[in-house]
């Protein structure tokens, strides 16, 4: 796997101050008590309840709406297989009375010019022009007002200079988009510093800031209580024995260079949970919609290499039911069944239906085996054996639940309801 001379192998993760019991005490006054100088400031754990109040949930009570995940790598076609048949999964499941849950999108620009960055940044992404709708902007550049940010490498070799500006920039687009100073910091120090506290880049290429900074603001989102994110789906190309997703362009070329491409590193995701480990520990159920994820060439602290089982349990340490490929995935118009049923099998396992997750219509093609794992009595995820059944899930002649083919998710006004939006202030 290439990498470049300012990459660093090791992160540096930076915690936020996590409240004490003193802090806790006086949160619905909005005052942190300090008992040892008699002092009293402004409390962060006020300021969160707050947030979560402005969420449009009436007390601290009222649970938090939950939500899918769902970022798409390989995104020409997506608004027209994957994200509406997602979409209709959902929809169905509510409609039987399984369970509630909204779809948040994550991805480039579709083809047809939708865009996922208002459901990701809300109200910032109105001030906010990347590269793909601006000529004069190159790969991993982001326009803020009038102000041009770089957020990956320009070459395959930049200089220190170069990487030092990129951070600064990242902290700048964090700032923006609604993460407060110590939180963005900590994505800083998580990704874009050294074990040495220098500037390094994210281990993510330039093509796919745009993705991470999208997921790193939904995980602050959810860290601070806006929602729940129940599930986490990451589709893209993927080779063996390498530790990102990679997507296409236009033309179907992939993008798949480690600096400057549409590459999301795994090992950029793993260091967010430091980050956010509230958002990290609601995660109950992941998959990984893309060929070879068998093989993720992960290690442990110690350089032990972790089975994709053994991957998403550290990350995502409540995870109880997860998927991924053996061998070649399928594309996108029957990939879209093998997500659809996955996440609607999730939420009905969920709802107390233990056969649910046992069976499925969508096993494998002539070229690989979509794997089905979850956590035991033990506590351990394994693989799980599913028996197929064609009742299952439905297959429609290529229209699937959304009874559909071709038509984008936004023009379907019964699959945007479960499009998640934020509630009215």
């Amino acid at each position: 796997m290439e990498t470049s001379t300012v990459r660093s192998t090791e992160d540096s993760h930076i915690m936020p101050p996590v409240p004490t019991s003193d802090t806790i005490e006086d949160t619905v006054t909005g005052t942190e008590s300090s008992t040892s100088t008699g002092t009293t400031t402004e409390s962060p754990l006020a300021d969160g309840m707050r947030s979560l109040l402005d969420d449009g949930r009436t007390s601290p009570e009222e649970a938090p709406p939950e939500v899918v995940v769902y970022l798409t790598q390989n995104s020409t076609t997506h608004h027209k297989d994957e994200v509406p048949e997602s979409l209709a999964s959902l929809k169905h499941a509510k409609d039987k009375g399984y369970g509630d849950r909204s779809l948040l999108p994550i991805s480039d620009p579709y083809s047809d010019g939708t865009t996922t960055y208002d459901g990701a940044f809300g109200d910032a992404a109105k001030d906010m022009t990347w590269w793909q709708d601006d000529s004069e902007l190159s790969n991993g550049q982001v326009k803020i007002g009038d102000k041009v940010l770089t957020l990956g490498a320009q070459s395959q070799d930049p200089s220190d200079t170069d990487v030092a500006q990129i951070r600064e920039d990242w902290r700048t687009m964090l700032l923006h988009v609604g993460l407060a100073k110590d939180r963005a910091d900590a994505v800083v120090g998580a990704l874009l510093t050294d074990s040495a506290g220098n500037a390094k880049l994210t281990e993510s290429g330039a093509g796919a800031s745009n993705e991470l900074a999208q997921l790193i603001a939904v995980f602050d989102r959810a860290e601070r209580g806006e929602f729940e994110i129940h599930s986490v789906v990451l589709s893209g190309h993927h080779y063996s024995d390498t530790n990102y997703l990679f997507g296409e362009d236009d033309d179907h070329n992939y993008d798949s260079d480690v600096v400057t491409g549409d590459t999301l590193n795994l090992k950029d995701i793993e260091a967010l949970k430091g980050v956010f480990p509230k958002a990290f520990s609601q995660v109950k159920s992941v998959m990984l919609n893309a060929c070879n994820t068998y093989d993720l060439d992960m290690q442990d602290k110690d350089g032990k290499d972790l089975s994709t089982n053994e991957w998403f349990q550290d990350v995502f340490p409540n995870v109880e039911s997860a998927a991924y490929w053996e061998g070649i995935a399928p594309g996108p118009d029957m990939g879209a069944f093998y997500a659809g049923e996955f996440i609607l099998d999730t939420v009905r396992k969920d709802g107390g239906d233990e056969t649910a997750y046992k069976d499925a219509r969508y096993k494998k093609t002539s070229s690989g085996s979509s794997i089905r794992s979850e956590t035991g009595e033990d506590g351990t995820l394994s693989d799980v054996s599913v028996k197929r059944d064609t009742k299952s899930y439905v297959y429609n002649d290529y229209k699937g639940m959304r009874d559909s083919s071709g038509e984008a998710f936004h023009e379907r006004d019964d699959l945007m309801e479960k499009l998640y939006k934020k509630k009215e202030d």
